[in-house]
């Protein structure tokens, strides 16, 4: 994918406060352009989030992170 592609679906995604960056919307790209599902992908990213504390000093129930440590893009 041409990095102009890739700028497009980013400014794209972050239109839609979709939460990813760059370089993980790009490996979603190259996952569904190898058969990997749009809607089984959707749903992995959105159980990953769910274990991701948010903004409010939550933690992680698997982890016991808090909210206040390095915060994680997807």
């Amino acid at each position: 994918m041409s990095d102009d592609r890739l700028t497009v679906l980013h400014n794209i995604s972050e239109i839609v406060n979709s939460g990813l960056s760059k370089e993980t919307l790009k490996i979603c790209i190259e996952l569904i352009d190898n058969g990997v599902g749009g809607e089984a992908l959707a749903q992995v990213i959105k159980s990953i989030r769910e274990g991701i504390p948010d903004d409010k000093g939550g933690e992680c129930e698997d982890s016991g992170e808090s909210a206040t440590s390095t915060p994680r893009v997807l």
